[in-house]
Order: structure tokens, then C-alpha cells, then sequence
């Protein structure tokens, strides 16, 4: 069930200390740090399943002190858990439970100057936390898994704990589980003995402290391969044992990275073990449970999978939460961007390490895209609980990004190193952030950190010139955008480049601070060929200018950075004149990054020349996935000389670029279907996409034997996204049976949200048919639903 709230914002101000002005920001009600009356400082957690029954049994065993004096009683996290026994120090205490968790009624009161022993036994049957994966499929054809997400505060629902984030302990888990299978959990593999029962018992041990919410455990048949770092850190790389082709391409940088990244902080990895672990139905990319992380087998790839969307990024971000997050972790959600800022962050700047500056520069580029975005639907700032993925991510990278800009590399690396070694096995917050730059560096950066993390917001830059005194040129840069909460305008340091016709060039470098000059004194003998404000697109930014087609012509050809390059590619949309499309006609080969390459196609899509058709076979050939791409999305009609270049896509490396190929040949050239459909026939593509495809055509023709192939693709015998992407094709299809109803239900029902709120989007969709409205109010009334999945299905209206 999806729940809307209704954000108010408030603003605080307080007076700044040297003049009479007013600093405002949005208060943060719900970044409160947690209090609590204890500091737990271990935690074993012996654990066994029911996987049919979804059933998880426990034994939390803590030891713990008082942190205040005479405590007699103790809250712990436990929704939905069924609490057993609870023994202090081996006698039995007085408890009860609540809708939140366990209430603790402590015999004697304890004192804070003690060390304590707590052993709770219990039962659950959580719907978060733990995940079951599998277990009840009748076709036996999906994986069977377990496996956790604790993060933000899941980990509650299948063990009793302080389920925050401002309490560190060392963990060891203590799995027992069916002998067939590899059980996985933090830090390094103690023992794995057999019990009476016959099932491998499995005892993990870290010998750090990490919060709860970073406890896991993965359970499948998995295989593996060791990766050693040169220095010395052994990464264990888990597969499916019947998917040996997936490893090389998943892991292909993993030893790079683990060798890259400490030199990187300046700090040695600081864990035990590493593991990588795919796992299926996964509701995020990853996750980074300290020393193992788990991610969607959606990035366990062959090699032309990983053509598409790699795990590269994703590996690396996760393995930088090892440091960011997990070694140093946020005290309270308002300072959350100091885990994903820095992990989006360093997964950009590895991708600049191993694919160049143009693929820095273009994810860069995107992640000011998505930060403006969300600063133009509502002004939370980066450091809020509130501010969003699009803050917390790419926005937050971005700044990041500016932060090392404005400091210069070696002030920011040496900030990163101290900020990493004194807060190490801690907690931290923004301002212990902010002032590690004045500890290390002396350097006060409250400005920065004021307007650009405690405020939303980005400056609009507007730009003109002034060539009419004499031999100078002066570049007018005024900022129009909306002062922020505190009436500011920003303060940033920018530069004004001029390139003369003979290739020299001139800069300037100023701090912006509202409405700013840049002046030149030209020289007689030069002439002015381009110019570019902050080259290189170091400030997250909106600009205004003008600028002529020569100019942009020559920015487009000759501009040392990418982004530069394309910038003016851009600007040429205003442009309507045959002398652009010439021009685009021969830059297109001059460029061999795919971001120009397809908005160059995208601007020429409407033209109908032996020229553009020649370039369009050159893009439809062209060894970048997503050129080739641009050319099947953007082209309308496919014109007959091209169709035989179409057909080849059929067959293209891209599962994606088959199934867009299949689908718009069949659209435009229905009477050529059954060849299209006889070349694609033996494609499943990835998450069924091009099999699912291919059975909607021919349902077209026969719903009723290819619509019931497709409501099989909609059970529990297949992950999560082959499952809507069958939904979908048979909402299109507007077919449906009874088979269908029952596998919407189960969808509907799944603790996966990503896979049930778009089932009853669906069952919505099909409600409106008479039959299936029967067929659904007839199982929902025979069913016999526990309480909380009938309140799910009679909320589906």
C-alpha cells in the first residue's frame, strides 16, 4: 500500500553573529538523533528457517551497558516478533510486546557502571527484513533463496534490536540450514559444522563494530572465486553455479577497484572479508552490509548482458560504502548524504579511471540534470531526511564533485583521509564534515557547505557581451535565479576562457557572488574564434546565452572537453538551416562518444536524404549499443532502403535493441511479420524481454495459446521483472484468464513492492472487465487470507 504524505516546510533562521542578517533553513523534525539508555556492545544471533512458511526462529544474545544510571526497563525494535523467553544474566525478566517491539521490565535495576547479558528467544514470520524466495513455487522452476535487507529500519521485523543508527556493536551469526546450500553472512566464516539434523551450521564472526541495520544473510546454492587485492584483502565473488559465464563480466574490475579505492581515501579497507552477492527479486540495486554486499542478479550478467547496464558502477559504489556508511556512519537520517553522496561520488570517479574524461564528464552532466530536477519541485536541502534519492545521489555526487573543485585534489584527499581516520568505527554528522577541512587545511568552507548542503537550489547564470569599446570584450554574468531561504545569491569561483582563431587561448578565473564582469583586452592581431563560461562544466548550472552558428560550429569541433562539445551539438536545436545538417552530416564522424553521435541523429530524424540515410546506416551500424539505439528510437517510419539494415538489428548484441527492432518492424511492416518473428524465436533476452515481446505479436493473431504462454511468465516460478514485463504485454493484449487472476494475487501480495504495487495497478486495469471482476471477488472470498492480505486485496478497487 502506498501512503501519501503531506510535507509541510518550516523554516528556522537565526541571526548570523557579524551584521544583521538572517540565516533560514528547513527544519529537519525527523532527523532527530534517537535516544536511547544503553550502549549495546555485541550481538551473536543464532538463527534457523522454515522457508516454506516463511518462518525465521532466533536467539539475540547481547552484552550491553547501562548508559544512564538505574535503568529498569529497556525498548527494543521487534514489530510482528513473537517473543519467547528473555533472561538477564540467565534469569528469566518480565516483558511484553507492542505493535513496536518488546518492552524489557528488569527484575532489579542495573547499574550504568556494569556489563549485562540478554537472551531473547523468538519467532517471526516477517514480511520486511528477511526475504523467502522461492520456497512455494509449484513448478519448482525459481531459484530458492533467503536473504536480508536491514537498511533503513528492516532488520527489526526478523531479530529484536536498537534498530539505529547512533549504536555500533560486533556481530556474529550463527546459521543452521540445509546441507546443500552456501550460507552467508558478516565477516569471516569461524566454523561450519554439521548437527543432529543433518544441516550445516555456519558461525560468522566480524571483529569491528557496525550498526544493525548492516547485519545480513544470503542463502542459495551459490559458487565462487577468490580475487586477492595487492594488498592482500581477499574478495569473494559469489555466482549461480549454473551461470560459470556470468563471472568474468559482472566482476570484470573488482581487483582493480579493491586496489584502487584505499589509495584512493587514504585508508586501509577496514574489514575482515569482502563478498559480492547476487540474490533474485532484490527491491534495490545493492546493498552494502558491512563486509558482503548483496545486489540484484539483474547485474549478474554474460557478456552481452553487460553490454546494456553493468554492475562496474554499482560494485564500486557499494564497495565504497565499506568506508563511507559503514566505517563512518550518519547520526541521524539528516545526514545520510554522507553515505550516498560519497559512494555515487567515488562509482564516478572510478568510471573516469577505467572509461576516460567523456564518461565522467556525461554522468556528471546527468546528475546535474536529475539535481535540478528536484530542486525545482521543492527546496529541501541535500542535508534533510527528506531530500529525496536525486539529492542524496546524484545531486549529492555533483557537489561533491564542486567541493574537490573548489578545495583543489590535495587539500580535498588529505580532508577525506582525517575525516575517515577520526571518525573511524564512529558516527559523524555534516558538521563534522564541514570543519574537518578547517582541522587538516585551516580552510573555512561554511559558504559552500551553506549554500550548497544545508540550502536547495542552483544558480541560473545569464550571459552577455559587450564588444563595443574598443579591442576588449566584456562578458556580463548575472545570476537570476531566486535567492534562497537566507535572500542569497551564490558564491562560486568560475572561469571565462576566449579562443582566438590562431589556437592560443585567454583565461580568467573570478569568485561569482550576484552579478559579476569578465573583461579582455584583445590583441589586433587575434580574433576571437569561441568562448566558453566554466569550461569543462565544473558548477551544477543553468545558463543562458547566445551565441552565434559559427561560433557553436567551432565549440562543437574543436572544444577540448567533451561536454563542451556537446553543449553546442545541443544548441544547434534552434538552429533550421541546411548548412547545420551539412555540418552534423560531418561532425557525426568526427565524434566517437555516443551522447553527440545520437543527438546528432535526433536532430536529423526528420530529414529524407541519400546524405542522412547514409549516415543513418553508418549509426545502425555503429559498434556503440546506444547509437545504434538512437537510431531505432528515433526514427518515426523506417524508410524502405533502410529496412534491410533494420532486419540486421534482429540480431544485434543488445537484447534491448532486438526487442525495440522486433517491435517497430512488426508495427510498420506487418506483412513481413512472420519472418521478423521467425528470426527472433529462439531469443529469450534478458528478463524474458524479447520472448515476452515476440508472444504479445503473436498473441495479436491467437490470444488464447500465446496470452496463457504469457500469464505463465506472471507466476512465482520467475523473478520479479520478467513477471511485469508479462503483465504489461497482456494489459496491452487486454487478455486475461483464471490463471492470470491468481498469479495478479500472489503478485499483489508479495513483500517485494516494486513487484506488488504494480500488480494491483494491474488487477485495477482488469477490474474494469466484468469477468475478471467475478473470477477476482470469487478467490478473494475463498481464499482464506490472513488479516493483513485481505486488507491489501480489499484496498485494490
Amino acid at each position: 500500500m502506498r501512503i501519501s504524505i503531506f510535507v509541510f516546510l518550516i523554516s528556522f533562521c537565526f541571526k548570523a553573529f557579524s551584521a544583521d542578517s538572517l540565516n533560514c533553513y528547513v527544519a529537519d523534525v525527523a532527523g532527530r538523533y534517537r535516544e536511547h539508555n544503553t550502549d549495546f556492545t555485541k550481538l551473536v544471533l543464532e538463527v534457523s528457517f522454515a522457508p516454506k512458511e516463511g518462518i525465521v526462529f532466533g536467539k539475540a544474545k547481547y552484552t550491553f551497558k547501562p548508559i544512564q544510571p538505574e535503568i529498569d526497563t529497556l525498548f527494543l525494535d521487534a514489530p510482528g516478533i513473537k517473543i519467547d523467553s528473555v533472561k538477564l544474566n540467565g534469569k528469566v525478566q518480565k516483558w511484553k510486546t507492542n505493535s513496536d517491539g518488546l518492552i524489557i521490565y528488569f527484575n532489579e535495576k542495573l547499574n550504568w557502571n556494569k556489563n549485562y547479558s540478554l537472551d531473547i528467544t523468538y519467532q517471526a514470520q516477517p514480511r520486511k527484513g528477511l526475504y523467502f524466495i522461492g520456497w512455494n513455487d509449484p513448478k519448482n522452476l525459481s531459484r530458492k533463496q533467503i536473504w536480508t535487507q536491514g537498511q533503513g529500519i528492516d532488520n527489526r521485523h526478523w531479530f529484536p534490536s536498537y534498530d539505529g543508527v547512533n549504536d555500533r556493536l560486533v556481530t556474529e551469526t550463527v546459521i543452521a540450514f540445509d546441507s546443500n546450500y552456501t550460507v552467508i553472512s558478516n565477516g569471516k566464516l569461524i566454523s561450519k559444522k554439521k548437527n543432529s539434523k543433518g544441516e550445516f551450521v555456519w558461525h560468522y564472526a566480524m571483529n569491528k563494530p557496525h550498526v544493525p541495520y548492516l547485519v545480513m544473510l544470503a542463502i542459495d546454492k551459490y559458487a565462487h572465486k577468490d580475487i586477492v587485492a595487492k594488498n592482500g584483502v581477499v574478495s569473494r565473488q559469489y555466482y549461480y553455479a549454473d551461470m560459470p559465464e556470468t563471472f568474468a563480466p559482472t566482476y570484470q574490475h573488482s581487483k582493480e577497484l579493491m586496489d584502487w579505492m584505499p589509495e584512493e581515501f587514504g585508508v586501509a579497507y577496514p574489514w575482515e572479508s569482502y563478498a559480492n552477492v547476487p540474490v533474485q527479486d532484490f527491491m534495490y540495486g545493492a546493498m552494502e552490509n558491512t563486509s558482503a554486499t548483496i545486489y540484484t542478479d539483474y547485474y549478474l550478467q554474460n557478456a552481452r548482458e553487460a553490454l546494456e547496464h553493468p554492475y562496474i558502477s554499482t560494485n564500486a559504489h557499494e564497495l565504497t560504502h565499506q568506508w563511507f556508511g559503514n566505517l563512518v556512519t550518519e547520526w541521524s537520517a539528516t545526514h545520510h548524504w554522507l553515505h550516498e553522496n560519497f559512494a555515487t561520488y567515488y562509482a564516478k570517479l572510478f568510471m573516469r579511471k577505467i572509461a576516460g574524461d567523456d564518461v565522467y564528464e556525461w554522468i556528471r552532466r546527468n546528475e546535474y540534470e536529475q539535481g535540478i530536477n528536484a530542486d525545482n519541485r521543492d527546496n529541501f536541502p541535500i542535508a534533510h531526511s527528506n531530500a529525496g534519492s536525486a539529492r542524496h545521489y546524484p545531486k549529492g555526487s555533483a557537489v561533491l564533485g564542486m567541493l574537490r573543485y573548489v578545495t583543489g585534489d590535495s587539500i580535498y584527499r588529505k580532508a577525506i583521509t582525517h575525516y575517515l581516520k577520526k571518525h573511524q568505527f564512529d558516527n559523524a554528522d555534516t558538521h563534522d564534515f564541514w570543519r574537518t577541512f578547517m582541522e587538516c587545511c585551516g580552510m573555512n568552507l561554511d559558504w559552500f557547505f551553506d549554500e550548497w548542503i544545508l540550502h536547495s537550489g542552483y544558480p541560473n547564470f545569464e550571459i552577455t557581451t559587450d564588444t563595443t569599446k574598443g579591442n576588449s570584450i566584456h562578458f556580463f554574468v548575472k545570476q537570476t535565479q531566486k535567492p534562497n531561504e537566507s535572500g542569497k545569491l551564490f558564491t562560486m569561483p568560475a572561469s571565462m576562457r576566449i579562443y582566438f582563431a590562431d589556437g592560443t587561448s585567454e583565461q580568467q578565473k573570478i569568485m561569482l557572488n550576484g552579478s559579476d564582469t569578465f573583461s579582455f583586452k584583445i590583441p589586433t592581431d587575434k580574433k576571437i574564434s569561441y568562448w566558453l563560461f566554466d569550461e569543462g562544466d565544473n558548477i551544477l548550472k543553468k545558463v543562458t546565452v547566445q551565441k552565434s552558428f559559427e561560433e557553436l560550429k567551432i565549440q562543437a569541433l574543436n572544444a577540448k572537453h567533451f561536454i563542451d562539445r556537446y553543449d553546442a551539438v545541443y544548441a544547434l536545436r534552434s538552429v533550421d538551416t541546411e548548412a547545420k545538417y551539412n555540418f552534423l552530416i560531418q561532425l557525426f564522424e568526427k565524434n566517437n562518444y555516443y551522447p553527440i553521435q545520437n543527438e546528432i541523429v535526433y536532430q536529423l530524424r526528420n530529414q529524407k536524404n541519400d546524405a542522412i540515410y547514409s549516415l543513418l546506416k553508418k549509426a545502425l551500424a555503429d559498434k556503440n549499443v546506444f547509437v545504434r539505439r538512437a537510431a531505432i528510437d528515433n526514427i518515426d517510419t523506417i524508410p524502405e532502403v533502410l529496412l534491410k539494415n533494420y532486419e540486421q538489428l534482429l540480431q544485434d548484441s543488445s537484447y534491448v535493441n532486438i526487442e525495440k527492432t522486433l517491435r517497430k518492424l512488426c508495427a510498420q511492416f506487418p506483412q513481413q511479420s512472420a519472418k521478423f518473428l521467425d528470426r527472433t524465436k529462439n531469443i529469450d533476452g534478458s528478463a524474458k524481454n524479447v520472448k515476452i515481446a515476440w508472444l504479445e505479436i503473436k498473441a495479436k493473431e491467437n490470444p488464447d495459446e500465446y496470452g496463457r504462454k504469457l500469464v505463465d511468465f506472471t507466476s512465482n516460478s520467475y523473478e520479479f521483472r520478467t513477471r511485469l514485463k508479462a503483465m504489461e504485454a497482456l494489459k496491452t493484449l487486454d487478455y486475461f484468464n483464471d490463471d492470470l487472476v491468481s498469479n495478479l494475487i500472489d503478485a499483489a501480495l508479495n513483500t517485494n513492492r516494486r513487484l506488488a504495487n504494480p500488480a494491483a495497478s494491474y488487477i485495477r486495469f482488469f477490474l474494469k472487465r466484468s469477468k475478471f471482476k467475478e473470477n477476482y471477488t470469487a478467490k478473494l472470498a475463498v481464499g482464506n487470507y490472513p488479516n493483513w492480505a485481505t486488507e491489501i486485496l480489499n484496498n485494490i478497487k
